[in-house]
C-alpha cells in the first residue's frame, strides 16, 4: 500500500509563488502549508485588494449568488472530485466518524443555495439589490441607501467544526469583499477545498481570496500578524474564549482605528422540550438526539443539556429514557469519533457522581451505553445547570 499524497491546504492569488513549505500530519494524511514571510503576506494582500476593487466590487450580486449556488450543488454531490476528498480525509484530520463528515457537510452545505442566500441578504438589507446599487428606504421613497462591505475580511478560523471555512468564504463573497483565511491547525484542508471549487467555476475569484496559515501567538509570526491584521478592514476570529482575546489583544496593536473586529467565542445551547412535544415523545427524543449527536456534539449549537415541562402526555424522566434510546440508534448509524484518555475519564466520573445520588436517594437516573462512554443521558429533578463533558 502506498503513502498517500501531500494535500494542499492553501490557496494563493496567482502570481504570488512561495518556496518554502511545511507539513501537518494527522495518521497518514499530510496538509502541505506555505511558509510566509511579511514580505510576501503584504503581496498577498495587495493583489487581493486590486482584485476587489477591479473585479469583485463589479460584479452584480446575482452573479456572485450564482457561483456561490453551482459551488455548493457540486460539494452535494457524493461523485464531486472535491467532496470525495474531503470525506476521504476529514475523518482522519478531525477525529469524527466517516458517516459524521458525511452527514455534516451535507447539513451545513443545504442551507447555503442561492434561495435561502437571497432571502438573508433581504432580511439583512432590506434589499440584496443594494449591492449593486442605491436602492429606496423602505417607506421613504426619497431616502437611498446602499450597502457596501469590506474591501478585505481576514478570518481567523477554529478547527473543532470541518466545514466553518465555507461559511466564511460564501458570507464574505456575499457582500464583494476579498477574502483572506487563516485555517486552524486542528482541520487546515476543507477551506481551501472549497475554495478550490470556487476557482474552477469562476477562475476570476482566484485573485480574491487567500487561504493560508501561520503558528498564531508565535514570536516568529508577530510580523506576519502585524501585516494580516494591520491591513485588515474587518477581522473575524472563532473558537475558545482564550483564542479569541488573544486575537483581540495581537489586533489591537496592529489595526487601523477605522477596521472593525468580530470575535465568536465560545457558546453554551440547551433545548427546551414544551410539554405539547410529549405528545410525539418518539420524534421529539429523536430530533433532540441528532442535534446532540452532530459533530460530537463539539458545536456551538450543540445543546448540554434540556430543560422538559411536566404536565405533558408524558413524564421528563420518559423523556430522558426516550433520549437514550436514540442515542443508542444513532450510533449506529453515525458512530461517536475518537476521544482521548482524560475526555472518556470526565464522562466516567460524571456518570459515578450521578449514580451516587441515584443511590442516595435523590430524583436522579442515569442511562448509559453498556459499553464505554459512547453515550450518556442523565435525568435530573435539579434544574441547576451542570456543563457536558461533550462526546
Amino acid at each position: 500500500m502506498t503513502d498517500r499524497p501531500d494535500f494542499d491546504g492553501f490557496h494563493l492569488p496567482p502570481p504570488i509563488k512561495v518556496s518554502t513549505f511545511t507539513k501537518l500530519k494527522f495518521g497518514s494524511v499530510q496538509v502541505r502549508l506555505p511558509v510566509l514571510t511579511a514580505t510576501t503576506l503584504s503581496d498577498v494582500i495587495n493583489h487581493l485588494l486590486a482584485a476587489q476593487e477591479q473585479y469583485l466590487s463589479r460584479q452584480p450580486i446575482e452573479n456572485v449568488l450564482e457561483i456561490i449556488d453551482v459551488a455548493v450543488a457540486r460539494w452535494l454531490k457524493p461523485d464531486d472530485p472535491m467532496r470525495r476528498t474531503a470525506e476521504q480525509t476529514l475523518p482522519e484530520i478531525t477525529g469524527l466518524s466517516p458517516a459524521m463528515v458525511r452527514l455534516g457537510l451535507t447539513r451545513m452545505l443545504e442551507g447555503y443555495r442561492k434561495k435561502t442566500l437571497y432571502s438573508i441578504l433581504d432580511e439583512e438589507l432590506g434589499d440584496s439589490r443594494r449591492l449593486d446599487e442605491f436602492r429606496p428606504k423602505k417607506g421613504d421613497a426619497d431616502n437611498l441607501i446602499r450597502a457596501l462591505g469590506p474591501r478585505i475580511t481576514t478570518t481567523i478560523l477554529a478547527g473543532n467544526i470541518p466545514g466553518l471555512g465555507a461559511s466564511e468564504l460564501i458570507a464574505t463573497l456575499l457582500v464583494k469583499s476579498s477574502c483572506f483565511v487563516k485555517v486552524s491547525s486542528d482541520e487546515p484542508l476543507f477551506t481551501a477545498l472549497f475554495a478550490k471549487t470556487l476557482v474552477e467555476i469562476e477562475p476570476r475569484l482566484a485573485h480574491c481570496l487567500a487561504v493560508v496559515w501561520w503558528p498564531g501567538g508565535k514570536p516568529e509570526s508577530q510580523s506576519i500578524e502585524e501585516v494580516a491584521f494591520g491591513r485588515s478592514e474587518l477581522l473575524t476570529a472563532t473558537g475558545s474564549d482564550e483564542s479569541v482575546s488573544a486575537v483581540r489583544l495581537t489586533a489591537a496593536g496592529y489595526q487601523p482605528a477605522s477596521a472593525r473586529f468580530i470575535g465568536n467565542g465560545h457558546r453554551l445551547s440547551l433545548g427546551l422540550i414544551g410539554r405539547e412535544a410529549l405528545d410525539d415523545l418518539n420524534s421529539v427524543a429523536r430530533n433532540a438526539a441528532l442535534d446532540v449527536a452532530m459533530y460530537d456534539q463539539n458545536g456551538c449549537l450543540s445543546p448540554h443539556l434540556f430543560y422538559v415541562e411536566t404536565g405533558g402526555t408524558h413524564f421528563p424522566r420518559e423523556f430522558a429514557k426516550a433520549l437514550g434510546q436514540e442515542l443508542a440508534r444513532l450510533e449506529m448509524e453515525l458512530p461517536r469519533g475518537t476521544v482521548d484518555t482524560s475526555t472518556s475519564a470526565r464522562v466516567h466520573q460524571i456518570r459515578s457522581v450521578a449514580e451516587i445520588k441515584q443511590a442516595d436517594g435523590e430524583e436522579v437516573i442515569v442511562f448509559g451505553s453498556e459499553s464505554g462512554t459512547l453515550w450518556t443521558v442523565i435525568y435530573e429533578a435539579d434544574p441547576a445547570v451542570i456543563l457536558s463533558p461533550l462526546y
